[in-house]
This record gives structure tokens, sequence and C-alpha cells, in this order.
């Protein structure tokens, strides 16, 4: 009975060896025909491979950039508790596991199954028992299909991980200038506060002096008042930013640590790409590649696997033939186009999705970089409208108090040009975080994440 069941199951991976060895065949779902996958070792799984190489590299070393290089490090920091992100790679394992599938001899388990039957005169008259080992075999085509979609599904995970930092990193640039911009706003209220103090001190002279009256000389110690309210207001802005920030990086701020990297004041290059190394867009070409995939799997398997399987059977009693056969036994599914026809149009609608997508995402890149590119000058030339208003302004503020001091004008006339001064140095302020900003963007429409 063991030299038997040996001889059976020698019977099915013999057979099972010969089904995994046959030639791969491709049969087009579509009018552009799409080359299967070889399979040269049917002992061997074939190698999965990408649908396109997944690194293009984009030289970055000439690129103007107004972000620190510790930003990157911020970036890894939130990326690592980002729950899109580990969604992501924990689908990209989950594909990766249906290797196991590919290096498999069969596309299934194997089954074991028996039967015993016995004459209704008793037991001891005729009896009979089998023994059944079956296990599924592979389509021609149908493994290189499947190893196929295998490749392609890593590289799309990989390429929606690469998308999601990208996304990751706009959040975090908009943090970032929050906070630059508050801390420009604090600096403002510091230097407005220390200005009104100066001023204040002029007027309690003069009004001492009797040169002013003391309603006038209130205007002085309201000033100051003023600016130490809008120096609470700046301080709480700046500690709010900078929680908005830690949240994001999970409590990381090697960016805001790093001293603010200077922003030229002229005219910047912007930077070049062709658009193709875009996140975005290779997420959407990823995407459409598995779609191919999935319809060459589709047409490499026009019926279910066929199953073989070995039997052996064993006869006793007076009333039937005493002994042991042995058998083969083949299951095959026939094709059928009311299981094929809605698998066909299932592949071919998601194929077609994911092209539309793709030219869908190629056009809104482009848009993105035209308005980020106008963004960009627009910001630069207000920086440098805003520069030349606070020169003129600290001039007139300047001349307003040498008059004031002489006695030419009062003290509303002195605060209508300081009220000028500290307005100009506030937008100046923020024009030039706002040159910063908009270079961000446009690296961010680009497709470009930071770098250290």
């Amino acid at each position: 009975m063991l030299g038997l069941s040996r001889a059976a199951l020698g019977l099915v991976l013999m057979a099972m060896g010969i089904a995994g060895g046959a030639a791969a065949q491709q049969t087009p779902l579509s009018p552009r025909p799409l080359a299967p996958l070889p399979e040269a070792n049917p002992s061997a799984p074939p190698s999965p491979r990408p649908p396109a190489p997944l690194q293009r590299s984009w030289r970055r070393a000439a690129q103007p950039t107004a972000e620190p290089a510790a930003l990157a490090r911020d970036l890894d920091a939130a990326m690592e508790i980002d729950a899109a992100a580990r969604a992501i790679a924990a689908q990209r394992n989950a594909v990766r596991s249906r290797n196991a599938l590919v290096r498999s001899p069969i596309p299934g388990a194997p089954a074991i199954g028996g039967s015993f039957r016995s004459d209704t005169r008793g037991p001891q008259e005729a009896r009979e028992m089998e023994l059944e080992l079956a296990a599924p075999l592979w389509l021609p085509g149908q493994r290189g299909a499947l190893a196929g979609t295998v490749a392609t599904g890593i590289a799309e995970q990989e390429r929606r991980l690469a998308l999601r930092r990208l996304e990751l990193a706009a959040l975090l640039r908009d943090a970032y200038w929050a906070v630059r911009a508050a801390e420009a706003e604090l600096r403002v209220a510091r230097q407005r506060l220390a200005t009104a103090r100066e001023i204040a001190r002029d007027f309690e002279r003069r009004a001492a002096l009797g040169d002013i009256s003391g309603t006038e000389a209130l205007l002085g110690r309201n000033e100051v008042l003023a600016a130490e309210l809008d120096l609470v207001r700046a301080e709480t802005g700046l500690r709010r930013a900078e929680a908005a920030y830690r949240t994001l990086t999970g409590g990381s701020t090697q960016a805001l640590s790093a001293p603010a990297p200077s922003i030229p004041a002229g005219p910047m290059p912007a930077p070049a790409s062709d658009g193709t190394v875009h996140p975005a867009v290779r997420a959407a070409e990823a995407a459409l590649a598995t779609a191919e995939a999935r319809a060459r799997l589709v047409a490499a398997t026009p019926r279910d696997n066929p199953e073989l399987g070995a039997f052996m059977r064993h006869q006793g009693g007076p009333l039937t033939e005493e002994g042991v056969s042995l058998g083969l036994r083949l299951r095959l599914p026939l094709s059928t186009e009311a299981r094929n026809a809605p698998r066909r149009a299932d592949a071919e609608a998601e194929r077609t999705r994911a092209q539309a997508e793709l030219l869908q995402t190629r056009r809104e890149v482009e848009g993105e970089v035209r308005q980020a590119r106008l963004g960009l000058a627009a910001a630069q030339d207000s920086r440098r409208l805003a520069a030349e208003r606070r020169a003129v302004a600290d001039r007139q503020s300047e001349a307003a108090r040498r008059a004031f001091r002489s006695g030419e004008i009062g003290g509303f006339d002195l605060f209508r040009a300081r009220q000028l001064q500290i307005e100009a140095a506030a937008v100046d302020a923020l024009a030039e975080i706002e040159v910063g900003r908009a270079l961000s963007r446009l690296h961010q429409a680009l497709g470009a994440t930071p770098h250290g």
C-alpha cells in the first residue's frame, strides 16, 4: 500500500511538471498588442519586471531654492507617522506577497480526497476504497502574466508612495513658510515697539518742556500700548504656527532650528523640468501599466485552471474482484463567452480609465507649473516694489521725526508718517517670505520634494 501511494504521488508530480513546462501563449485583448513575459525556465518562477524604470534623476544642484536642507529630514519624520503612507507601504507588501504564487509549481493548493463504498448485503460481501491526490495546473502563459501583474503592482505602490511624499511636502512647505511669515511679523512688531517707545520718550520730554500739550503727549503712550498689543498677537501667531508644524512632523523641528536661507532680491531663474518626473504623472503611468498587465492576465486565462489527480482504488470481498488499481483523472473546465466577456470588458474599462487619468494628470501638472511660474514672477515684482516703498517710507518717517523735534509739525503728522512706515515694513517683510513661498510652490508643481 505504501509503495502504491508513492507511485500515485509520483504520477501527480510528473503530470504537474509537464503542465508547468508548457510554452507561453499570448492573446491580445485590444488592437494594441502587449508582449507577454517569457518563461525561459519552467521550473523557476519568471523574474518580475517593472513597466518602466522607477528612478529618474533630476539635476537639483543648479536649481534655486529657498528651503533649508533640514526640511528633508522633517519630511522623513512626517512620512514615518503618516497613516496614508503607512497604508500604501502595507499594500505594497501585500502585492509583493503574491510572488509566492508565482514561484509555486502549481497555481493553487493541492487537495486530497477519498471515498468508501460497501454492498447493501454487508461490508464483508463487497467493499471499495479510493484515495485521490489532485492539484491544479498552470494554463499556458498564465504564470508569466501573473508575474507581470505582481511587478507592475509593486511599481504602482512605490510610485503612489512617492506621490504621497510629495503631498506631505506641500503641507510641510505651507507650514514652514507660515512659521517664517509669523517670525517676520514678530520682527516687525518688535521694531515697532522699540521705535514707539523712543517716540514716546520724545513726546514726554517735549510735554515736560511745554512745547506740546499733555493731550498730544498721550499719543506716544497710545502708540506704545498698540505696539505692545501687536507684539503679543505676533508672539501668539508664531507659537500657533510652530505647533502646527510640530503636529505635522511628530515633533521634529530641524528646519525651524536651522537658519532661514537668504532669498536673493533680484530675479531668479525658474527651475526647469520636462514634467515626466512628476510623481503624479509617474503614478498614473504605473496605474496604466498595472491595468495593461491585468488585461494580459485576463487574455491568458480564458478558462479556469484544469485539475489533474492520481487515485488508488482497493476492492475486496467475495462478491467483487480483489485487488488494487491506479489511475489518473483530469478535470478541464471549458471556455465560455458568459465567463470571459465580463472579464474582458472590466479589464478594458480599467485600462481606458487609467489612460484618461494619465492624460488628465499631465494636463493638470502643466497647468500647475504655469501658474506657479506666474506666481513666482509676481512675487518677485511685489518684493521689488515693497522694498522701494519701505525705503521711501523710512526716509519719510525720519524726516517727520526731525521736523517734529524742531517743532515744524505736530504729533498727529508724525504718527501719520509713522503709520505709513509700519505698514511698508510689514508689507516688505511679508513680500520677502512670499518669494520663498512662491519658489517652494514652483518646486512643488514640478514634483520636487525637499532634499538635503
